[in-house]
């Protein structure tokens, strides 16, 4: 694992959920895609929440504590709907929790390959292997906000 290899993760998961809320309005990113699934709103703010664990490798400040993560870390039907930001806050919040992270990848001066003190000892892991972990999770629901741009009748972005 190299510093390259994970900021082109990062950069490619940035640029698969910019490019695919471009034409997303406040109304269309509430709407819950048919016959089910989580609005663009939800799942938007899941990739922001989840970015807590990140920020904590790094030993960064998350913008959002933990009630607001919790907003869009649990089942949208049980959230309380009035806390979620708008569409609007989330594109702002996705963009400076990217460039943060991004930052911290590129000036990280430990060792990827070195055991993160954090880890479940059941389940050991490193530096590199951690912030995979969560890259990928963010690439699974940036392909999500792929699939509900185009439930919510917009064409795809990837070409």
């Amino acid at each position: 694992m190299t510093t390259q290899d994970l900021i082109a993760q990062l950069n490619f998961a940035h640029f698969v959920i910019t490019v695919n809320y471009d034409g997303i309005s406040e109304e269309m990113a509430n709407q819950e895609p048919k016959p089910s699934g989580n609005p663009f709103n939800r799942v938007l703010g899941h990739i922001i929440a989840t970015r807590m664990p990140l920020f904590r490798v790094f030993d960064l400040k998350h913008p959002w504590n933990e009630k607001q993560a919790n907003v869009y870390n649990g089942p949208w039907d049980n959230a309380d709907k009035s806390q979620a930001l708008s569409f609007d806050d989330l594109k702002r919040l996705e963009n400076e929790t990217f460039d943060q992270l991004k930052s911290a990848v590129e000036n990280f001066s430990g060792d990827w390959d070195a055991h993160y003190p954090e880890s479940k000892p059941e389940r050991p892991q490193t530096y590199g292997q951690r912030v995979t972990f969560f890259l990928l999770h963010e690439c699974y629901h940036a392909g999500q906000l792929a699939s509900i741009r185009r439930s919510l009748g917009l064409p795809g972005m990837l070409k």
